[in-house]
């Protein structure tokens, strides 16, 4: 399985401010990690360094297999991460399938069509999003949640050894976020390397294997959930606010949320 490791990794948008900074950690496929923290922790600054954004600058080091990311072309890059904004834009003129064909771009030489492959591969990406109802309609005619969706299945389409994800569940109901966040367990099953960033830490207990807690763009912590979310009023100094953390019961969803401390 792959390996994503993270040594004193910092990013930000000028070499001597950084958004984020101190990130050690090591995640391996066959685990779902997710990223939390207030707005404004440096999530998506994370993921952008990650990528070497135009404009991100990083220090400290991520290698993927032993090979060092940053020093990756971007053509490689594309082959073995994949990447999901927290607000892709949305392509006018073009149908779903269309849009996740987009995703196979990396696997083919330029100005090469779509192959039978390619059309196979992104229909089996809209059916494992739930969205092959989709599949030709305008992506500017669908609802927000239903483009984000789209969008995802582009990502999968594009089959990489890791997928980065900004906000994943946003625009989407809470049925289908859990759906969501159940096929990236899924995906994390098949050796895939998942780091999504998010808000729904209430899920943690089914979704998450891991958590990076990020605050005033520092990391704060990481390890399993029940040792991040039951660190002693960690998430109540974190989030300015009480919180009560409970286990339904031992390894199911733990529940989050704001209340008077006990």
């Amino acid at each position: 399985m792959s390996e994503l490791i993270f040594q004193e990794f910092a990013a930000g948008y000028s070499p001597g401010v950084m958004a984020v900074s101190g990130v050690s950690m090591r995640i391996t496929g066959g685990s779902v990690t997710a990223v939390i923290g207030p707005n404004g922790s440096g999530k998506s600054t994370l993921l952008k360094g990650i990528m070497s954004f135009p404009g991100i600058h990083s220090r400290g080091s991520v290698t993927l297999d032993s090979s060092p990311v940053q020093s990756m072309n971007r053509s490689e890059r594309a082959g073995r991460i994949a990447y999901l904004p927290q607000s892709p834009p949305v392509p006018a003129g073009l149908t779903a399938i269309e849009t996740v064909l987009l995703g196979r771009f990396p696997h083919r030489s330029a100005w090469s069509s779509d192959t039978a492959e390619d059309t196979r591969i992104a229909l089996d990406a809209l059916d494992m999003v739930g969205a092959s109802h989709l599949a030709d309609k305008f992506t500017d005619e669908i609802s927000g949640g239903e483009n984000r969706l789209v969008n995802l299945a582009a990502v999968l389409s594009q089959k990489t050894e890791v997928i980065l994800l900004d906000e994943p569940g946003s625009s989407l109901d809470y049925g289908h976020a859990a759906q969501l966040w159940k096929l990236l367990s899924d995906l994390a099953d098949r050796g895939i390397v998942i780091l999504a960033t998010t808000h729904r830490i209430e899920m943690s207990g089914n979704a998450f294997d891991k958590v990076l807690l990020l605050s005033e763009g520092k990391a704060l912590a990481f390890g399993n959930p029940e040792d991040v979310f039951l660190s002693k009023d960690l998430l109540s100094r974190v989030y300015k606010t009480p919180m009560k953390v409970r286990q339904s019961s031992p390894g199911s969803s733990w529940i989050v949320f704001p209340g008077s401390s006990e």
